[in-house]
């Protein structure tokens, strides 16, 4: 054998080994594989394992990502149903579902990252086009008008991108909205101002309360005074009725011991060591002084 003849079976090993290699394929377990003859799709989907082929440029193998994808880095700025400019960045989570579909439309996830940004952009123009730039600039926490964009936004893109590329759109979201550099000074102040009427309407609305609660308790305080003035009269009047009712009990048991005390009482309350007294001998006062008068108990 001479050397032509060897460099002929060199190289007739060389590409029976290329065509060998190209006429098998392996599908990981992340993947489905869609496989070509002459650029026309064979179905079915291939499942992850070995597999056999025709060696190029017979038949050609697409190997699909079935995981979830995320895509972010989605700035554009929009116009507002009020004529305003506002910066919107947003992101979506999606997966190939059809991949057939997928490779017959686009073939390539870079192809379908294009097509779902536009995508993003085109419905994420329309849905903001139709809300006011009051919608994004609030003063509270809650974000319920962007919550309510995104899902518009999610229910614009889901059904092309299924239809048309065979991608299932799980989610759609605006990831931050901000305004252009020149038009922040103005919405700032505005802003501010808002802020400041707010804080002087809930300032007033207490003051308003607290003159309530204030007037509540007074009237509470005016009530239980009330009240107890009157459960006290009740209970003064009983105890003087039951007074009155046991010293008639106790004149009708003795009555001349009765007038001696009342009589006692009397002195203890007209008589003390600083008061001098002219009476005449006869006078009732001096009726007990002589002890031979005071009447037993």
């Amino acid at each position: 054998m001479n050397l032509k003849q060897k460099l002929t079976a060199v190289a007739a090993a060389i590409a029976l080994s290329v065509v060998a290699y190209d006429s098998f394929y392996v599908i990981n377990e992340t993947e489905q594989g869609v496989l070509t003859h002459f650029g026309r799709i064979s179905p079915p989907v291939r499942q992850p394992g070995f597999h056999l082929k025709w060696p190029r440029p017979i038949s050609h193998i697409y190997k699909v990502d079935r995981r979830i994808h995320t895509l972010t880095n989605l700035p554009n700025e929009l116009l507002t149903e009020d004529q305003k400019s506002i910066l919107v960045d947003g992101y979506l989570l999606w997966r190939v579902v059809d991949p057939i579909l997928f490779v017959e439309a686009i073939r390539t996830g870079e192809s379908a990252i294009e097509k779902l940004q536009d995508l993003y952009l085109s419905s994420s123009g329309i849905v903001i086009s139709n809300m006011a730039r009051e919608a994004f600039i609030g003063l509270g926490l809650e974000h319920e008008d962007t919550d309510i964009a995104a899902a518009e936004i999610l229910a614009r893109i889901a059904p092309i991108a299924l239809e048309s590329y065979g991608v299932e759109v799980l989610r759609a979201g605006i990831v931050e909205y901000t305004l252009p550099p020149e038009n922040r000074p103005s919405v700032i102040e505005r802003m501010i101002a808002e802020r400041a009427r707010i804080a002087t309407r809930y300032r007033s609305e207490g003051e308003e309360m607290a003159i309530r609660i204030e007037a509540l308790a007074i009237n509470e305080h005016e009530k239980l005074l009330a009240e107890a003035h009157a459960e006290a009269t009740a209970i003064l009047g009983r105890a003087e009725a039951e007074a009155i009712s046991l010293l008639g009990r106790a004149y009708q048991q003795d009555p001349e011991f009765y007038k001696f005390i009342r009589a006692l009482d009397s002195y203890d309350l007209i008589i003390d060591k600083n008061t001098t007294l002219m009476l005449p001998a006869d006078n009732e006062l001096f009726k007990y002084l002589d002890s031979t008068e005071a009447p037993g108990p």
